[in-house]
């Protein structure tokens, strides 16, 4: 059986595994959230992985830089596995 998700949900940064690579998806947060990312260091064009998970949070990698989310948010992160 395929881990990947089916076409009709929505995976998002609190689903993924530790160490899995992701993109942001394209056009399915809210325009206020995506500024939020961007301003926090998040890009689209860039892969992030999550580095740390907590029962709190996670830590997500991108590049260079880490980035540490609560849960709530990282919900609402919309992600596309690569």
């Amino acid at each position: 059986m395929s881990n990947i998700a089916a076409p009709h949900t929505n995976p998002s940064l609190a689903d993924i595994n530790i160490g899995e690579k992701v993109m942001l998806r394209k056009n399915k947060m809210d325009r206020k959230l995506e500024k939020k990312l961007l301003a926090l260091g998040f890009s689209k064009l860039i892969p992030l992985h999550v580095t740390q998970k907590r029962k709190g949070g996670l830590v997500v990698s991108i590049g260079n830089a880490r980035i540490a989310l609560n849960e709530a948010l990282a919900q609402q992160v919309m992600i596309q596995a690569l």
